[in-house]
């Protein structure tokens, strides 16, 4: 029996599987295709950016050249004329060309608007312009430094200037200064004078009382070093010559002053050639407010003798002395408890025993908390310094002291 079969499905799948085994090769050949578009379109890029920068190469070759020759004359482009509505207006007027004016009555006439030819133009000279590299200065000091000897010591004397700008003629704003050792052991520094302006009276002195007078100065010794600093405009000055507000002079007087205390005295610190004898309070303290050395003194009533110092800190009870010192020194002045006998020894514990004069004795155990009375033996002019005190007994030529708050 003869059987047929339907192959046309299976020549459809064979198709099918033909075509499916045929994409990679197409997408390859695509892929190819792909690539040669993209390298000519390049090569045409390529090719236009060489004629373009061939082109601009050329037009500037070409205008340096014609650049070069200024006689050659560019047509001017045509203007529109205008359809005259007054018939006069068509006629010829006289016209004035406009001219700029110089010294010596000449004239320029302006370029480009004259009928005579023109002749070749001269290149001026470029003006100067600003260095980038060099700025102008603006907000800057200039000092002015000089070294003096006053009053046993050197003194470098410094004076800045301030200027606005590098232009200015001169500067707006000056001072002096120096420094100086403050008692301290630390440097500190000393503004002596103000200028506020080149034409304005100086103002002197500026530090206060307690920083002038912890390099061992004061208002008149300020005064005398600012008349020595050195400035740009050559200008000096006398001592007398600054000005001080009125609470500054208020505040020197004061520390000018003498103020007085009676049972009291102020040990050590004596002025050479002291004491001055056969004088009376008043000449004493006459004599120490005329000397500016002089910041203190003991008068002793019963021998009429005079003790001028140039300090005082530590005072003791004495029903024999006056003690005067001047305000610029009252705040430093401590007040002792010693109580002092004469031909009488301390018994206790001495922790140091050192050569030394009567008053260094006193103010050394007056300083120290640790000391609560000394031991003075006038002849051999030694001080035993004692940190406990248990009973006293005469002994002639030493001097003893104890102090009232010991335990």
């Amino acid at each position: 029996m003869l059987v047929r079969h339907n192959t046309k499905l299976l020549e459809q799948a064979i198709d099918l599987q033909v075509k499916r085994s045929a994409i990679p090769t197409l997408q390859a050949e695509a892929a190819a295709h792909d690539m040669v578009a993209r390298a000519n379109a390049f090569r045409r890029m390529a090719t236009g950016a060489a004629i373009a920068v061939a082109a601009v190469g050329i037009g500037v070759g070409v205008w340096l050249v014609f650049d070069r020759d200024r006689s050659v004359n560019q047509p001017e482009p045509p203007i529109a004329q205008k359809e005259p509505s007054n018939p006069n207006e068509n006629q010829p007027k006289e016209t004035k060309k406009p001219e700029d004016r110089i010294p010596g009555g000449e004239t320029i006439a302006e370029e480009g608007k004259t009928d005579k030819p023109k002749s070749p133009s001269t290149e001026q000279p470029p003006l100067p312009q600003a260095d980038p590299a060099n700025p102008d200065t603006f907000d800057f000091v200039k000092f002015a430094n000089r070294q003096v000897n006053y009053a046993g010591s050197t003194w470098q004397l410094e004076s800045g200037h301030h200027f606005d700008s590098e232009k200015d003629p001169t500067w707006d704003t000056a001072w002096c200064y120096t420094r100086g050792l403050a008692n301290t052991g630390v440097e500190v520094q000393v503004r002596l004078v103000n200028r506020p302006s080149p034409t304005s009276m100086p103002q002197a002195p500026v530090s206060s009382i307690q920083t002038l007078a912890s390099v061992g100065l004061d208002d008149n010794s300020a005064r005398e070093l600012a008349s020595r600093c050195l400035w740009l405009d050559e200008a000096s000055f006398a001592p007398s010559d600054f000005n001080m507000d009125q609470e500054r002079k208020d505040a020197a007087t004061a520390a000018e002053q003498l103020f007085v205390q009676d049972g009291w005295d102020a040990m050590g610190n004596d002025l050479p050639g002291m004491p001055a004898w056969n004088v009376s309070l008043e000449q004493c303290q006459a004599q120490c407010e005329a000397d500016r050395s002089c910041f203190a003194l003991t008068y002793d009533k019963k021998h009429a003798a005079c003790f001028m110092k140039d300090n005082a800190s530590i005072l003791v009870r004495n029903p024999d002395a006056v003690m005067a010192a001047k305000g610029a020194i009252k705040a430093n002045l401590q007040y002792s408890s010693l109580v002092f006998a004469k031909d009488t020894v301390v018994i206790g514990a001495a922790y140091a025993n050192v050569r030394s004069s009567y008053a260094d004795c006193v103010v050394a155990c007056a300083a120290d908390q640790r000391c609560l009375g000394f031991n003075f033996d006038g002849p051999n002019k030694m001080c035993a310094m004692l940190d406990s005190v248990t009973s006293s007994s005469p002994f002639k030529g030493v001097m003893s002291s104890v102090k009232a708050t010991r335990s």
